[in-house]
C-alpha cells in the first residue's frame, strides 16, 4: 500500500522522527558525496597551487633583490677560475716547463741520474704531464730544489718522493738518493663530438 502524506502524520511520533532523521541524512549524504567534498578538492588544489605559486614568487623575487650580488660573486668565480687556468701550461710550454725544472735541479746542485718524461695522462678537463725524477744530493740541496719548483710561475706538484741514504759522501754532507714525480697540468678544452656519417641509403 502506498504511504500518503495522511498516512505518515497518524503515525507515532517517534516514528515520523526517524522518518525525518533518514531523509534528512540521505540529503546531507548526497550533499557530501556530490558537492561539499568535490568543491573541498578543488579548494585543495587551488591552495596548493597558490602556495606553490607564493613560492616561486619568493625565490623570484630573493634572486631580483640579489641579482647584482650574484653578478658579482658568478664575476668574481670567472676571475678566479681564469687566474687558475693562467697558471696551467699550455701545450707549446710544456718543453720549456719541464727544461726549467731540470735546470732548478741543476741550480741546487743536484746530480741528476734520471730524467724522464712520461706520455699525458687525460682527465676530465685537463691532462696531467708527469716527470720521473731520480738525483743524489745532500738534504739541504733536495730542500732547496723544492723550494725552486715552488716559485715557478706554473703549477708543478711532486708525488711519490722517496729518499733514501747513499753509501758516499760528498764534501763531508752525507749524499741522498731521491726520486719522486713532478706532475704539471695542462687545461683541456672540450672538444664537440663530430657527428657521425650517416649510413648511405641502398637503392
Amino acid at each position: 500500500m502506498a504511504l500518503s502524506i495522511d498516512t505518515i502524520l497518524k503515525w507515532p511520533t517517534p516514528h515520523k522522527i526517524g522518518i525525518v532523521a533518514g531523509i534528512s541524512m540521505v540529503i546531507m549524504a548526497v550533499y557530501w558525496f556530490n558537492v561539499y567534498q568535490p568543491k573541498m578538492k578543488r579548494i585543495t588544489v587551488k591552495e596548493s597551487q597558490l602556495a606553490d605559486l607564493k613560492r616561486d614568487m619568493n625565490n623570484k623575487e630573493i634572486i631580483a633583490n640579489n641579482y647584482e650580488k650574484f653578478k658579482q660573486e658568478m664575476a668574481e668565480k670567472e676571475n678566479e677560475l681564469q687566474r687558475s687556468l693562467s697558471k696551467l701550461p699550455d701545450q707549446k710550454e710544456i718543453p720549456t716547463l719541464l727544461k726549467s725544472v731540470s735546470d732548478m735541479s741543476q741550480k741546487a746542485g743536484l746530480d741528476v741520474l734520471l730524467f724522464r718524461p712520461q706520455g699525458e695522462q687525460p682527465q676530465q678537463f685537463f691532462s696531467k704531464v708527469p716527470l720521473e725524477l731520480k738525483f743524489v744530493g745532500s738534504y739541504h740541496k733536495i730542500g732547496l730544489f723544492f723550494y725552486y719548483v715552488g716559485t715557478l710561475s706554473r703549477i708543478v706538484s711532486v708525488d711519490n718522493f722517496n729518499m733514501v741514504t747513499a753509501q758516499q759522501k760528498k764534501k763531508d754532507e752525507i749524499q741522498l738518493n731521491a726520486t719522486c714525480v713532478a706532475t704539471t697540468y695542462r687545461y683541456v678544452e672540450s672538444v664537440p663530438p663530430k657527428p657521425t656519417a650517416k649510413p648511405a641509403e641502398k637503392k
